[in-house]
């Protein structure tokens, strides 16, 4: 005969949870202005941003929205007129109390867009700067300057100077320089704007590969849509000295939470649209149905990417499934390009970029065509410029 088992299971002990991470930059109501023919220029609207450690932050912008102001603000370059700036737990910056620790006492380095080099020190001078002005002795003798090289694949150069150096090397002994003394925090302003297309994208390569290994907290500026999608940890896109929307990159990119941020990522098609309470949607004349749920009317914004419209003759009838057609369009111009073909495309007065694959048809100029959108593809704002959740079927 056989008995069961009155056995309690063993109990399996939770796992401790991992600490949250801790903060490393903490920035509160930061303002700045400038003075600009005799009026102030306010460039900076009360900022508040947290930094944790290990994060690369990307601030994108166009030129003028106040992103290396903010930088500048951080690593002690310009005192803030309002506000605090902490860093690691020590406070750096109080308009209140006038605190501002100069920037040489701040545990922080920069990479500047011009590489910012010794031209009369050579390579391994210049990476060893940073080492004998703090007095880290220990890491002069142990090797150091060797190391950061060999990370950023410069050992070779080290007794070379920076007249000597192409673009690209000399902004790989830059970084090296900046990290050789394991700062709190690294800053880089455009650090590859002035290197070729290719380069870029070989160092954008090679400083994500960098934070991978290294871990540090960073922050990173740029006007390149692509290069911070690619790099940042988060993205906080910046408008007029305030933030629209911060994010992790796809986050930022699939739903941008304004039309401003929508269309600086490349959403730059646009259509407005007046909806009825059945969900119908009027542009100019032709009629959108499918797109929007019933019981919403009003007036929307709809934004498209270039890749995300679609083109055929006019009366045709081929084209993928569930888009809708706007007739009446007319090729302007066509630029070519490596994988896509950019058409320029006029509807009812509107202009729409199309980009269309290299290996489908390219359509010339003076070519009379339909215009073909898809709602799955589609980003929709109201009247103030933000994104509106499940506004169309299958949302």
């Amino acid at each position: 005969m056989t008995t069961k088992s009155t056995a309690a299971p063993p109990t399996v002990a939770a796992e401790p949870e991992s600490p949250a991470p801790t903060a490393k930059v903490q920035v509160s109501k930061l303002t700045k202005s400038f003075r600009r023919r005799k009026e102030s220029v306010q460039v900076l609207h009360g900022i508040d941003l947290e930094i944790v450690d290990g994060e690369l932050l990307v601030l994108l912008g166009p030129s003028g929205c106040g992103k290396t102001t903010l930088l500048r603000c951080l690593v002690g370059l310009e005192r803030p007129d309002g506000g605090r700036v902490d860093l690691a737990g020590r406070t750096v910056v109080d308009a209140d109390t006038r605190t501002f620790v100069q920037p040489n006492r701040r545990d922080v380095a920069m990479v500047f867009q011009n590489y910012a080099l010794w031209p009369h020190m050579d390579v391994a001078r210049n990476v060893a700067y940073p080492l004998k002005s703090r007095g880290l002795k220990n890491l002069l003798s142990g090797g150091r300057v060797e190391e950061i090289l060999k990370l950023v694949q410069c050992d070779h150069l080290a007794d070379r100077y920076p007249p000597e150096l192409s673009g690209g090397q000399q902004q790989r002994v830059s970084l090296a320089r900046a990290l050789a003394s394991n700062p709190g925090l690294l800053l880089l302003d455009e650090p590859l704007s002035n290197l070729d297309a290719l380069l870029r994208i070989e160092l954008r390569a090679q400083l994500r590969s960098l934070h991978r290994q290294l871990g540090f907290t960073g922050v990173y500026v740029t006007h390149d849509q692509e290069e911070a999608l690619a790099l940042g940890t988060r993205v906080a896109v910046m408008r007029e000295g305030r933030f629209e929307q911060i994010g992790d990159p796809e986050e930022v990119y699939r739903r941008p939470a304004t039309a401003y941020v929508a269309d600086f990522l490349g959403a730059r098609n646009r259509l407005e649209v007046k909806v009825d309470d059945l969900g119908t949607a009027e542009v100019d004349g032709q009629t959108l149905r499918g797109f929007f749920r019933p019981g919403m009317p009003g007036t929307y914004t709809l934004l498209f990417r270039d890749q995300d419209l679609e083109l055929r003759g006019a009366g045709g009838n081929e084209g993928a499934a569930g888009r809708s057609w706007l007739t009446g369009g007319t090729v302007h111009e066509v630029l070519p390009g490596g994988n896509h073909n950019e058409h320029v495309v006029r509807v009812n007065g509107i202009r729409f970029w199309v980009g269309i694959p290299a290996s489908k048809e390219r359509y010339a100029p003076e070519t009379d065509v339909e215009l073909g959108i898809d709602p799955r593809h589609t980003l929709c704002y109201d009247a103030d410029g933000k994104l509106v959740e499940g506004w169309t079927h299958g949302a």
